[in-house]
């Protein structure tokens, strides 16, 4: 029976913890400022909150965009058509940059949370 009940207790924190993950638990922690400019002087998307803020940019080409993970939980910044780039697992506080190239607009996602969506318009 202990050993039952023990079982449950472990599932459960683990169902809590994937929750929590995805954003579906409240934190007494104040929200994380948004995005600061690099100081390259290009364009700054945070990612917090599971979306993108802002989520459309408007960027020449040549002109970097520094995603910055402002939130609680990992993100990624993945191009899904206009562009090839995966920043990969950004942790909390880490940041990734994408140089634009030719006029287009590119669309991207965070892979792990597939509502988080924008558009970066090169031109």
């Amino acid at each position: 029976m202990l050993k039952r009940t023990i079982t449950i207790c472990l599932a459960v924190a683990a169902l809590g913890g994937g929750l929590a993950a995805c954003g579906g638990g409240s934190s007494d922690e104040p929200p994380a400022a948004a995005a600061k400019p690099p100081a390259s002087g290009g364009t700054a998307v945070s990612m917090q909150d599971n979306s993108f803020a802002p989520a459309d940019v408007k960027v020449a080409p040549g002109e970097e965009v520094t995603f910055t993970n402002d939130g609680g939980i990992a993100h990624t910044a993945t191009a899904s058509d206009g562009a090839d780039f995966d920043s990969g697992s950004v942790a909390p506080g880490e940041t990734f940059t994408f140089t634009a190239g030719d006029a287009g607009t590119v669309s991207y996602v965070c892979t792990f949370h597939p509502g988080m969506q924008g558009t970066i318009e090169v031109g």
